[in-house]
């Protein structure tokens, strides 16, 4: 069983003791960014630079690989890759001190300052903006909800734009027939950039409703673009709108019908419907409504840019471009908000430059009645994206990390005095008690009653550690299941938890709030597996973290203990390896979102199922592969037992991911501390036995007749476990672990 680890903020040779806390390092205001959007990338990357003292900033994102609009055509098109074509959020939040929540809000209560998402408290703010673009109105058209797809969510578009490289590739002499609703520029740009990419393999249709293609634009715009359609091979149905999507088909106003495979929708944006029970003034279109200075008229504490803001008074279209120039507005009136300050207005301009791609590396600039184009203009076109791309995604790297460090302006009290206010407890635990009716005990009194059920024995584990992601109901979440995994390996069946959270120092509000979150994750966590919230301590220090004692009842005859492996026992791991370098080179902003986000999932994966599977096919010995790492965990089960492992370094699964960081030398600040491990290999051990995991998997060994039929199960059941190697009686002198 674990012990409990000591309070990690900083160790002896500090100079300054972990109980001193800035009045700067409190956070009384929170501001919260609602989307990912152009003008929000701005925010946060001026914030890096000059962040509001005693304020928080948040972001939740529903997409943590923004796209930007301005390139997108040449995505599509094949002329930019993926990276290119969008800014990482995870990146840009942690070199600007952002915390990022992942999540897609769907609810905002303008009165009561709170933002909602699925599955989770709602989040408090002072300030909130909200820059989530908009998508095609795809309830205007009959049908077009079952036959067709809009070009945004640009995620959803792009693996549906895979899926159809696919099939044109698998069928390259059945040309699919696909149909673009919507003949403005959005529409004929797409138009363009699937004719560059798909040559003959796709025959395009554009149709508009207007009798023009880029009705917007001037004649000599609209006659050059009509010319690249024709050149393309791109059919044109104009003057006449389209009113019903068949799975085969596309009707027209004039009732005729258009045979068709696919279709896309570039038609007018709309905003989503949760708008609408928020309490804000929004316009007819159902998009909020915005002053000059960006801030709603009936709640100016809330602030919107980009297509999901309608500003009253100023007819401006749904363009990336106009979210561009907000940026920087909004950035410093959100700074000026928070120091007390009025906002600063935008000024929108009266005729701003577009240039529209052609599909290849051929582009048209329109402004007001003057146009021209050219290969010079994509160049041109290509070198302004880059250049803004580039503010966003060429960071600088981030030095190693260190303890916060503290100031000398107030020292706050340690022991009994450090407790958090008992307002802050009970706001929180009535929050959590609303969502988790059934998942928390009897609180009332000074410490909680546990009572065995006749013939089982109780079974205790206790961890702790620093928070290892900036979302706290995430934190809370993997932390419980990290604790609960001891509980899981012997075969316990969990029943409650005692909680000691540690909480930086903020506004009863911020606390609270903080709290909340970080309680609801456990208690997810918790309840997954029919376990309470037995109660549990808080109290301020310097940064923030979270141990659980865990309680759990077993039958003693049902105990699975780490030395039960027999010569002959096949080794399972039911989770791949790696977290402990992928979140280091987080940590630094050198990891690749996707790898996070795996790491992440991971992590919050329970081993509740995992335990179960391997109990039911008579797992001999198990025990969970944490901090020690896969090394040192796999010697305790077999210096237990007096065994060997025969181990196949290459049937390890590993993490997508902690190559590439192993790679930059990035790797846990564990490690070093796991390496002496390797004088029990014979052989030379791989750094991934020594990479130290939060929420690891379960190392079993099971009999070698049971061992792959209780693989196909783990599998079956979505748990992505490996044979990684067998157990053999120990030599006398032996290496602990021999290399195969």
């Amino acid at each position: 069983m674990p012990m409990m680890v000591p309070y990690a903020g900083r160790d002896a040779s500090d100079k300054k003791d972990a109980n001193l806390i800035t009045e700067n390092d409190r956070t009384e205001t929170e501001i919260i960014l609602v989307g990912g959007g152009h003008a929000h990338v701005e925010v946060i990357r001026q914030w890096a630079m000059n962040p509001s003292p005693r304020t928080r900033m948040t972001l939740i994102a529903r997409d943590i690989q923004t796209p930007y609009t301005g390139m997108l055509p040449g995505l599509i098109a094949s002329l930019y890759d993926f990276d290119e074509a969008h800014i990482d959020l995870r990146r840009l939040c942690r070199h600007a001190g952002v915390r990022l929540i992942h999540a897609a809000v769907d609810g905002i209560d303008a009165d009561a300052r709170t933002v909602s998402m699925a599955n989770r408290p709602p989040l408090r703010f002072d300030w909130l903006s909200v820059d989530i673009g908009s998508t095609p109105d795809l309830r205007s058209i009959r049908g077009a909800r079952e036959h067709a797809i809009g070009v945004k969510p640009v995620d959803q578009f792009l693996v549906w734009l895979n899926e159809l490289e696919q099939q044109t590739k698998n069928q390259p002499r059945n040309p699919v027939r696909l149909a673009i609703i919507g003949g403005g520029a959005g529409g004929t740009e797409l138009a363009l950039s699937l004719a560059h990419r798909f040559g003959d393999r796709v025959s395009l249709l554009l149709i508009s409703a207007s009798h023009e293609v880029v009705p917007e634009h001037s004649s000599g715009v609209r006659q050059t673009l009509r010319q690249a359609l024709t050149e393309a091979g791109v059919e044109l149905h104009r003057g006449s709108p389209v009113t019903e999507i068949r799975a085969d088909s596309v009707i027209l106003g004039n009732g005729e019908s258009i045979p068709v495979d696919r279709v896309i929708c570039t038609t007018r944006a709309s905003a989503p419907d949760w708008l609408a029970t928020t309490g804000l003034a929004l316009d007819s279109h159902g998009f909020i409504a915005v002053d000059d200075c960006l801030q709603s008229p009936s709640h100016p504490h809330v602030l919107a840019a980009g297509d999901i803001a309608s500003m009253t008074g100023h007819d401006l279209p749904k363009a990336g471009v106009y979210a561009v120039r907000q940026g920087p507005v909004l950035a410093e009136s959100l700074q000026r908000l928070a120091r007390g300050k009025p906002a600063v207005p935008y000024h929108p301009q009266s005729h701003v430059l577009a240039l529209i791609s052609t599909g290849k590396r051929h582009a048209v600039a329109s402004y007001g009645p003057l146009s021209v184009s050219g290969d010079w203009v994509w160049r041109w076109k290509d070198g302004i994206d880059r250049k803004w791309m580039e503010k966003y995604q060429d960071l600088p790297v981030m030095a190693e990390p260190s303890d916060p460090q503290t100031g000398d302006s107030l020292m706050r009290c340690g022991g009994c005095g450090a407790k958090v206010s008992s307002l802050v407890l009970k706001s929180a635990l009535a929050r959590v008690r609303q969502i988790y009716p059934q998942s928390i005990g009897d609180l009332g009194d000074d410490a909680a009653i546990i009572t065995p059920p006749p013939g089982q024995s109780i079974v205790q584990s206790v961890d702790q550690f620093r928070q290892v992601i900036d979302d706290p109901f995430l934190f809370g979440q993997i932390t419980a299941e990290h604790c609960l995994s001891d509980l899981h390996a012997m075969g316990a069946d969990p029943y409650g938890a005692l909680v000691t959270v540690t909480l930086p120092d903020g506004e009863p509000e911020v606390m609270a709030d903080d709290l909340t979150q970080i309680l609801s994750g456990v208690t997810a966590a918790l309840a997954a597996c029919g376990a309470l919230l037995l109660g549990g301590h808080t109290a301020e220090g310097a940064e923030l973290t979270l141990g659980l004692a865990v309680t759990g009842f077993i039958d003693p005859k049902s105990l699975s203990a780490k030395g039960g492996a027999r010569g002959g026992d096949k080794l399972i791991l039911t989770k791949p390896l790696g977290t402990g370098a992928i979140m280091a080179a987080d940590m630094r902003g050198r990891a690749r979102t996707e790898h996070v986000e795996a790491a992440v999932d991971s992590m919050r994966q329970s081993n509740g199922p995992a335990a179960r599977i391997l109990h039911d096919y008579g797992v001999t010995a198990a025990t969970d592969v944490t901090g020690f790492g896969l090394a040192g965990h796999l010697i305790e089960m077999m210096t237990g037992a007096r065994t060997v492992a025969l181990l196949d370094p290459a049937s390890l699964p590993v993490l997508p991911g902690y190559r590439e960081a192993e790679a930059a030398g990035i790797l846990s600040t564990m490690y070093p501390k796991n390496l002496p491990f390797a004088v029990h290999f014979d052989g030379h051990p791989d750094d991934i036995f020594f990479d130290p995991q939060t929420s690891g998997g379960l190392l079993a060994a099971l009999p070698d007749g049971q061992a792959d039929v209780c693989l196909a199960a783990l599998q079956k059941a979505g748990i992505p476990a490996r044979i990684i190697g067998s157990v053999a009686t120990q030599a006398a002198g032996s290496k602990t672990i021999w290399l195969i």
